[in-house]
């Protein structure tokens, strides 16, 4: 009996092993590149993407995604928990990138094998979290509101006067620029200081630094498309300093993709009105960001299109917040 269990261990492990084999060696098909008139994209969180990466499933998404029509994907590679890309600037939770590998390497490169456009997608911007190791190590890098508070919106603030918070964003930008094949950067709504540390010479302050980063891009290569996602211009820039349209005016983005998170097509429409996509449209590409998170209610696949249908009626292309949201929300629905 014991040798009959040892046999069946023995080829149970046997088949393990090349199961395993196949997944790791699997790879979809390649696409040609995807040419859209307008904007198709959708956000790819830095857990998802390590998620996918760290299973073999990564090339198997990205497939999935341009067949559906999708043209570029924007990769979160700086945000909660830390990059997707080696860095000497700051610390990585060991789950999002073990040793000997590199998710955004690998997210790039298949993406272009699929016919997207790969995007680096910045998402925390200038905001960080409370325990965020750089909180203890650089307290003078921190913006502090008149009271002397630290934490605003839950997070902190790097202030973007400091030569040495300029430094570190600008070598997290090297980093990224190390890997081959990407599309473009993108600074979303956290490229941004809150009203609670200044106004007007904050907002100076943001634009200042922002033609900065895009100097220093186009200088490394002048054909990187320095993106932006910021919500509507007026809550932009009284709440948050983000004077937007006026980097579109300067030239110092070359994308828009705003946000507009709304529960219903009839919400998306009515914010586009006087939010800034208009003017900006007539410098560069532009396109509404679509919500899938927790706030469209009742959730459902048409839910979603509808909404992506009212805003292709406007004459916008559009990116959809988020994938795993996408996922996890179609799940929901047969629990």
């Amino acid at each position: 009996m014991k040798r009959i269990i040892k046999k069946f261990l023995r080829w149970l492990s046997i088949l393990i092993g090349v199961c395993l084999l196949l997944v790791v060696t699997h790879h979809a098909s390649p696409r040609s590149p995807v040419v859209k008139d307008k904007m198709q994209g959708i956000w790819l969180t830095n857990i998802a993407t390590a998620f996918l990466h760290h299973t073999t499933y990564l090339d198997e998404i990205l497939h999935q995604l341009s067949i559906s029509g999708y043209d570029r994907v924007y990769f979160s590679v700086y945000g909660f928990k830390g990059t997707l890309y080696p860095t000497s600037h700051s610390s990585t939770y060991f789950l999002l990138r073990p040793p000997l590998t590199n998710p955004l390497k690998a997210a790039v490169q298949e993406s272009r094998r699929q016919g997207l456009k790969p995007y680096a997608w910045f998402e925390y911007g200038l905001m960080l979290y409370p325990k965020n190791a750089i909180v203890k190590k650089h307290p003078d890098w921190l913006l502090k509101t008149g009271e002397g508070e630290i934490v605003e919106d839950g997070n902190v603030w790097l202030d973007p006067t400091h030569r040495e918070v300029q430094e570190y964003i600008l070598g997290h930008i090297d980093d990224i620029l190390k890997i081959k094949g990407l599309a473009g950067i993108q600074l979303d709504d956290h490229w941004a200081v809150p009203k609670a540390f200044g106004n007007i010479n904050q907002r100076q302050a943001l634009t200042s630094l922002t033609q900065k980063v895009y100097n220093h891009i186009k200088a490394k290569n002048p054909q990187l498309v320095v993106s932006i996602s910021p919500n509507p211009y007026h809550f932009a820039v009284s709440r948050y300093n983000q004077d937007w349209l006026w980097w579109v005016k300067q030239k110092i983005v070359d994308e828009v993709v705003l946000q507009i998170y709304r529960p219903t097509p009839e919400a998306v429409v009515a914010s586009l009105s006087n939010s800034g996509i208009y003017t900006a449209s007539y410098y560069m590409p532009v396109g509404v960001g679509i919500s899938a998170t927790w706030n469209v209610v009742p959730f459902s696949l048409n839910t979603v299109q509808k909404q992506v249908a009212a805003v292709k009626q406007q004459g916008y292309g559009y990116s959809i917040f988020s994938w795993e949201y996408l996922v996890l929300r179609r799940l929901a629905q047969f629990f």
